[in-house]
Parts: structure tokens; C-alpha cells; sequence
């Protein structure tokens, strides 16, 4: 896993600034994630959206 961290940031950023290591670690685990659950995402938005309260079209427009 570190080899594939290190090799992302040096083919994705030409400087990496020690100040947000976080946020390029962050993202890479966010990538990582998503290209292994690539077949669930739909399936799971579908189900939140499903088993979430109703929103009336009042609600959705802000005055």
C-alpha cells in the first residue's frame, strides 16, 4: 500500500507540500475505495435514497 501511495503522488503531483500530506492521503484512500466498489455505488445511492424521508417540493425551494 505505501508503494502504491508514493507512486501515486509522483505521477500525479510534480510537489508535494509536507503542509497537506492529509488531504493527498485522503484523496488517494477516496480513490482507492471507489475503484473497488465501483459495482456498489449506484446500488447504495439507490438505497439511500430510497429509505430517506420524503421531501416535498415546497421544501426543496428556498425563498
Amino acid at each position: 500500500m505505501i508503494h502504491q501511495v508514493k507512486s501515486w503522488i509522483r505521477i500525479t503531483y510534480s510537489w508535494v507540500s509536507d503542509n497537506n500530506l492529509d488531504r493527498y492521503f485522503n484523496e488517494f484512500c477516496f480513490r482507492i475505495n471507489r475503484s473497488q466498489n465501483k459495482t456498489t455505488i449506484f446500488n447504495n445511492l439507490i438505497l439511500k435514497m430510497v429509505n430517506k424521508d420524503k421531501i416535498n417540493q415546497a421544501e426543496l425551494i428556498s425563498n
